[in-house]
């Protein structure tokens, strides 16, 4: 795989037990395991917590604890941690977890630990990821912007093509998780991804406001209605701006170059991302956005 030019994850859970069974877990054998991970060459870890649920373990102690195993690995291999506490407050009854042990949570402990936290509980499974599970997961990933940056993200779980959306639903994921700067994985058999799915991950524009250098997550600016308007600041001084219909029936967007941040100017480029086209606007930004859909935007000053 790294011949391919490729790297290479590995899963394991916080507990003795994992989301598949008995004995899938590292619980114990923190060091032992992402020693022999790091032997074998692996250059990213994901750590679930089905097992450590069960065994009623500490997000932050158990994370921690892996994350300093990561750190003191024999063959000083650096490798990624994807920090997967999925649950939500009291899942499994009063207090079971609570507020500050759940997914909602991680984000106080993440960032100095991981590389990425999950912020809700699963999108979906294989063949059913819904919109609206995408759109309950952008928005608890939504609530802590502030503790994204370079090195460490937010993370509202996987991009579900082929999973049950359609083809603008989906294509409004990966808008939105890109205004997110959430990290891209792709859960899909890649040897059968529909072609605009396929067109929709390799869309090199969407990547880069996802990936933009400065790291800044982006944020909710305005909604009325089914149609919000989100902003990403982009470090050439541009914003990113999504138009996103959360509803099934088309609705007018509209904001302003100013209110998205932009210093006044006789002028505003207007770069949509999914078109490949570029217009001019005195400042206005509008667009009628089909249902389950996202306009997004890449927006400077002339």
């Amino acid at each position: 795989l790294h011949a391919a030019g490729l790297l290479v994850g590995i899963y394991t859970d916080a507990g003795p037990n994992g989301c598949g069974g008995a004995g899938q877990g590292s619980y114990g054998h923190y060091q032992q395991d992402v020693n022999t991970f790091a032997a074998w060459g692996f250059d990213a870890v994901k750590v679930d917590f089905c097992g450590g649920a069960e065994y009623q373990l500490n997000p932050a102690a158990a994370y921690s604890a892996f994350h300093a195993a990561i750190e003191a690995n024999s063959s000083h291999r650096p490798m990624l941690l994807s920090i997967c506490n999925f649950l939500q407050p009291e899942q499994y009854g009063e207090g079971r977890p609570a507020l500050d042990e759940s997914a909602f949570s991680s984000y106080s402990f993440g960032p100095s630990v991981g590389n990425s936290w999950r912020t809700d509980t699963d999108v979906g499974f294989p063949g059913d990821v819904s919109f609206t599970d995408v759109l309950r997961n952008m928005d608890a990933d939504a609530a802590a912007p502030q503790s994204a940056g370079p090195g460490h993200w937010n993370d509202p779980d996987y991009l579900g093509p082929d999973q049950g959306m359609s083809a603008a639903q989906f294509r409004s994921q990966f808008s939105m998780w890109a205004m997110l700067a959430a990290p891209l994985m792709i859960s899909d058999n890649l040897t059968r991804i529909s072609p605009a799915s396929l067109a929709v991950v390799q869309n090199t524009e969407a990547i880069a406001i996802d990936q933009d250098p400065g790291g800044v997550q982006g944020t909710l600016e305005s909604s009325s209605g089914n149609g919000q308007v989100w902003v990403k600041p982009l470090i050439d001084g541009s914003r990113a701006v999504a138009l996103l219909n959360r509803g099934s029936s088309p609705t007018r967007i509209q904001t302003s170059a100013t209110a998205v941040g932009l210093p006044h100017a006789s002028s505003y480029v207007l770069r949509d991302v999914w078109t490949h086209t570029t217009s001019s606007t005195g400042g206005s930004i509008t667009a009628e956005v089909p249902g389950d859909s996202t306009v997004l935007l890449r927006v400077s000053a002339r």
